[in-house]
């Protein structure tokens, strides 16, 4: 059976990556918003430049943390295969899909034959 400390660690796991892929994904979706406001409000190209490179931050760190977060299935990075990320909805090593919050009733079979 299962502990409910070790389904908690693996749902606050789940729940960590969907953050960060939805941080991911907003600040993506923000960036026509953010410039066409930026020129409206200011008139000015120098002003929205440091819109875009205030944004080109956000979203170098979005990826950098989305690319490397761990899955909580099979420890290896839920996103990349070797150097490039592939943003998917399954882990690329070990196919969990992103929206599994807890260990399948396999794995937690498989938990309890192990010896500890």
């Amino acid at each position: 059976m299962n502990e409910p400390t070790a389904d908690l660690s693996y749902t606050r796991a789940m729940k960590r990556l969907r953050h960060r892929r939805w941080f991911l994904w907003g600040i993506i979706l923000i960036y026509v918003p953010a410039i066409w406001l930026s020129l409206r409000i200011t008139g000015s190209d120098r002003a929205t430049g440091v819109v875009f490179a205030l944004w080109l931050l956000l979203v170098c760190v979005a990826v950098v943390r989305a690319a490397f977060a761990l899955c909580p299935r099979c420890g290896n990075t839920f996103h990349m295969n070797g150097f490039i990320p592939v943003y998917l909805r399954r882990c690329v090593h070990c196919g969990l899909h992103v929206t599994q919050d807890s260990p399948s009733e396999k794995e937690a079979d498989e938990e309890e034959k192990t010896p500890s």
